[in-house]
């Protein structure tokens, strides 16, 4: 009402102003008559009636526009002056309430008629205000409407009435009381006698250009009247006579309005639809997308009103509406209420699966998730348990790695809880346990230490399902289900230990689920967690139980389970009951072992291949007992050796090895073996070195087994990588005799041909760079593997390269080309290489032809085309389409056009055909340079018609014509270069730029430098290149000159 009362004293104001300014004009007429002027003649003069400010009351405004009236004869601006009366008459009407207007509050909604503002009023009253921030929230809770007292539940049919209740638009029709004046009898009294001015004006003016604006004003004086059916009746031919009024939407809303209030509600949609037809430009588009899908919901069209809601939650969130982030309350209310109707007409259709059908077919929004929340919350309130939870269910079905699936999981949980399903209660725990398991794919989506609430929740989950099928475990009522209920307790307490063995309670829960397997005579599986229990965690006050009882079950799994077993199968139990009883007797020293246990439990350590334990054991037994017998001892020597070579402690090896030779005859038949057991012990020191970069001490060991190992098989090796050590070093003269020995020691050993490798190498690291490549041709020549070939051909052809003997090189090239054509991708980036030879050397034919031969081979490799192929042949094909483009900008239009535009034509099409067929490489800097010469090619021809020879022989009139018709044929041509280039510039949308989009930009700046001549912010770019839209039609020589 305040903002109605206040358009009205600023429109009673510019009234005031214009009737002071006519009193003016008026005056100036009488004083141009004194110039010999006569009266009559005023008559053609233009009177401008301007709002200019002239101090003085509605009174003094209506008596200057009434002698205007009675003193002008009849003009144009007659009407004008007509109407400027009817709305004083309005004005006045008001002015009882003009002097309470700092008193008056604003209008709630539907509280009054529903037919009484002009369009900016509507805009100010029904823009709702911007949503401001607020915290998001972190669990899925009720929602309750802001429009109840606390503790109140409101209806449907109640929110029915109340949400769907009219917009009010108009001020507040209150009478107020003003001193000495009955502010309705003078209102309803002046807008009779405006109703009267307007209709006057209406039948003498039919012409009248703000007609439209009249019958506006006539149809609120009729509100002010009370006369809404004749109100009504104005806007229906307003909106017939009058389609591109500014009061447009306004009139249709109200006449959607006038009509749901009837419950004609076909109608009001109608009404409400040529709100929406208008669009987004309109103040009122929001209002009528939610009142029309109201329309439609009172006409049981439910998933059309759905349309609707979803249009308008659409629309907000498009104008930058945040659900989660906004304090506002009639917002947040108005809000609630879409969703609730939402959540009504799915109700009414097939509840939460109408839901998933509905995004399903018209596609997911970023908010749905809102939508199944209010459904879940509407059902719940009903105490619709399994739809509430069915609700919730779906969106997570659909949406599992969503941010708020994990809380609707839970509220799913809670709900069974509520209403009492323990069945269901359980199975929904077990959904959530598996889904939002630490290990699950939620979590590579979100950071596990953002969601607390949902780890803790996860946590109490598990034991208590553990703790549940534990219980039913133990039930003898539950016997014929032990079985079931045993493999469950078992996975959930495996599922709480793999996610939280770090806790506190973790040792508690892993003895429980020890001891539940113990129970069920698993002794092998229950040994395992009692020493996870007993070894694994800090101490706590089942760690000594712990282990006494894995030792108790790892026997009784042996004396059970293994009685009749081969040794291959006992073996692995061995591990464990010796790991076991050595770690306990570590902890208990008490349970010392006898010598011959000892060396019994080194031997099976090492045969399990436990070798750390095999090595101290095995050390432990030679300390204390010296006086063994040598063959004990041998044997602990040997197990020492083998472990410390397993363990790569190979210098300790070295030493055992050489200890278990002492102890061994000279002809013994495993001599041999020891002997290669202690060369390979110094070869791995050397090895080791060689990891550790430190290749001096890597040659010296492999140096050193010939004096040590004589005879050893791993001589020749050792000596070889002896060489490539030194060739690390750079130390080439000795690496050079070491490979020469090589040759000499064991000419037909299967490393000879790699010792020519070597030798190359050395060459080419000396800077021997023909020597080099000629062995590289050898090693082509001798061998009969095609990728070392290929690659001994490349290497070759590199060196000759460096060595700047291209002509060997291209020789070379050549050779690899012919040899091997496939695969194709090395193949052609060799013929790359070729090109590149002949385009340093300057023979720009033979580098052209190159580049056709690359495109033409790519071009058949089936297949065998790749990412690389195309990028290679895709550049090449543009350097070979270049030209091209240089020939058709080369043609000048000039006389004869006919010839010269025919010339012109032929070469752009060529061109064109050119560049556009290199977009099908799909590379990215060809697909950006294909499309900014297609531009260019564009652009060119519209300056090339621009700047063509005009004819010589054309009066001024046929060359304005000539210049008319050029123009409509150069502007679809810059049109269409401006949209090329724009096309290069969307690459930056999917991450690509390179020289030719920044190219394109400069072009367009200065094409549309009101857009791109500034830095640009950050815009949504296409993904994918749209395919060019038909060039334009070139224009014909005659076509150009037909314009005359």
């Amino acid at each position: 009402m305040s903002k109605l009362l206040k358009s009205k004293s600023q429109a009673g104001k510019s009234l005031n102003r214009a009737a002071g300014l006519l009193s003016a004009l008026i005056v100036l007429g009488g004083c141009a008559g004194n110039s010999g002027k006569t009266i009559g003649s005023l008559q053609n003069v233009e009177v401008e009636i301007k709002e200019e400010h002239i101090d003085g009351s509605l009174e003094k405004a209506l008596a200057s526009y009434q002698k205007y009236l009675q003193e002008t004869p009849e003009s144009k601006l007659t009407p004008e002056a007509m109407r400027r009366i009817a709305d004083l008459k309005i004005k006045q009407a008001h002015r009882a309430e003009d002097a309470e207007f700092d008193n008056l509050a604003g209008v709630a909604a539907g509280s009054g008629a529903v037919i009484s503002v002009d369009a900016s009023e509507a805009m100010a009253e029904n823009t709702l205000d911007a949503p401001e921030k607020t915290a998001p929230v972190a669990k899925v809770e009720p929602v309750v409407a802001e429009a109840q007292a606390p503790g109140v539940v409101e209806s449907d049919e109640e929110f029915e009435t109340r949400a769907s209740g009219s917009i009010e638009i108009a001020a507040d029709e209150t009478p107020l009381e003003a001193p000495g004046v009955d502010s309705e009898e003078m209102m309803s009294a002046n807008a009779r006698e405006a109703i009267d001015l307007y209709i006057k004006l209406l039948q003498k003016y039919p012409l009248y250009h703000r007609n439209d604006q009249v019958m506006y004003q006539l149809s609120r004086a009729y509100e002010e009247a009370g006369e809404i059916d004749a109100a009504v009746d104005v806007l229906r031919q307003l909106v017939a006579n009058y389609p591109d009024s500014r009061h447009i939407d306004e009139s249709w809303f109200r006449l959607g309005e006038y009509y749901f209030t009837r419950k004609k509600f076909l109608d009001a949609e109608e009404s409400y639809g040529k709100v929406i037809d208008i669009g987004v430009i309109s103040s009122f588009y929001e209002l009528a997308l939610y009142k029309r899908g109201w329309a439609l919901f009172k006409q049981d069209m439910y998933e059309m009103a759905l349309d609707d809601y979803i249009a308008m939650l659409d629309y907000k969130v498009s104008q930058g509406y945040d659900f989660d982030q906004q304090n506002n309350k009639g917002e947040r209310k108005h809000i609630d209420d879409t969703f609730r109707v939402v959540s009504l007409s799915f109700s009414y259709l097939e509840g939460p699966d109408s839901v998933v059908d509905y995004f399903t077919r018209k596609g997911n929004r970023d908010y749905e998730f809102r939508v199944y929340s209010q459904l879940g919350e509407y059902y719940l309130e009903k105490r619709r348990y399994q739809d509430a939870a069915k609700s919730y269910i779906a969106f997570v079905d659909r949406n599992q790695l969503h941010r708020v699936s994990a809380d609707f999981s839970i509220r799913v949980i809670e709900i069974y809880s509520k209403g009492g399903f323990p069945k269901l209660v359980l199975e929904a725990k077990k959904d959530f346990a598996t889904t939002y398991a630490l290990n699950a794919d939620y979590w590579t989506v979100f950071d596990i230490n953002e969601y607390g609430e949902v780890v803790a929740f996860l946590q109490t989950n598990l034991i208590d399902l553990a703790g549940h099928y534990h219980a039913a475990y133990q039930n003898k009522k539950l016997k014929d289900k032990k079985a079931e209920n045993y493999r469950e307790a078992i996975h959930w307490y495996r599922s709480y230990l793999d996610s939280f063995r770090e806790t506190e309670r973790a040792p508690e829960i892993n003895y429980q689920l020890a001891g539940l397997m113990l129970e069920n005579r698993d002794f092998h599986g229950a040994a395992l967690e009692y020493e996870r229990t007993a070894y694994e965690y800090p101490a706590h006050k089942d760690s000594s139980e712990a282990g006494y009882a894995a030792v108790y079950a790892y026997r009784e799994h042996l004396a059970n389970n293994l009685k009749d077993a081969t040794d291959e199968q006992r073996a692995p139990l061995l591990r464990e009951i010796i790991r076991s009883s050595l770690t306990f007797a570590a902890t208990f020293p008490e349970h010392a072992k006898a010598p011959q246990i000892m060396l019994g439990a080194v031997e099976d350590l090492y045969g399990l291949k436990d070798y750390a334990p095999t090595i101290a054991n095995g050390r432990s037994l030679l300390e204390q007992f010296p006086a063994a017998e040598q063959e004990i001892r041998r044997s602990a020597w040997l197990l020492v050796a083998h472990a410390s070579f397993d363990t790569a402690a190979f210098a300790d090896a070295e030493i055992a090895y050489g200890e278990t030779l002492t102890l061994t005859a000279q002809d013994a038949k495993d001599r041999a073996g020891l002997v290669d057991n202690l060369a390979a012990s110094i070869y791995q020191q050397g090895d080791m070195a060689r990891k550790q970069e430190d290749h001096a001490t890597a040659a010296s060991h492999f140096l050193r087994i010939r004096g040590t190992a004589p005879g050893a098989t791993i001589l020749a090796t050792a000596e070889y990588d002896a060489a490539a050590s030194l060739i690390v070093l750079k130390d080439w003269v000795q690496a050079a005799t070491v490979l020469n020995n090589f040759r000499s020691h064991f000419p037909e050993h299967e490393l000879a041909k790699d010792v020519t490798k070597k030798l190359a190498v050395v060459y080419q690291e000396s800077g021997e760079l023909l020597l080099a490549a000629a062995e590289f041709e050898r090693i082509e020549r001798e061998s009969e593997d095609d990728e070392i070939r290929r690659e001994a051909l490349t290497q070759a052809a590199d060196l000759y390269a460096a060595a700047e003997d291209s002509a060997k090189a291209l020789s070379v090239l050549r050779r690899y080309v012919d040899y091997f054509p496939e695969p194709m991708e090395p193949a052609l980036e060799t013929r790359q290489k070729i090109a590149d030879i002949y385009k340093v050397s300057g023979n720009q034919k033979l580098y052209m032809a190159e580049l056709r031969e690359l495109v033409k081979v790519e071009s058949r490799g089936g297949s065998q085309r790749s990412d690389r192929t195309r990028y290679l042949a895709g550049n090449a094909a543009l350097l070979l389409a270049e030209p091209s483009f240089e020939a058709f900008t080369q043609v000048d239009l000039v006389a004869p056009i006919e010839k010269s535009l025919n010339l012109k034509r032929k070469r752009m099409k060529a061109a064109t055909r050119v560049f556009t067929d290199l977009i099908d490489y799909q590379v990215a800097d060809v697909t950006a340079a294909a499309t900014f010469y297609l531009a260019e090619i564009y652009l060119h021809f519209s300056v090339a018609l621009k700047d063509s020879e005009r004819p010589t022989n054309l009066n001024a009139l046929e060359l304005e014509e000539y210049e008319l018709a050029l123009e409509e044929q150069i502007y679809p041509f810059e049109e269409k270069a401006i949209s090329v280039h724009q096309k290069n510039v969307e690459l930056l949308g999917v991450g690509i730029y390179n020289p030719w989009i920044d190219k394109s930009i400069g072009k367009l700046a200065n094409l549309m430098p009101a857009r791109y001549a500034r830095a640009e912010e950050a815009g949504e770019y296409l993904q994918t290149i749209v395919p060019l839209p038909p060039e334009p039609e070139l224009p014909s020589a005659g076509s150009a000159v037909s314009g005359q």
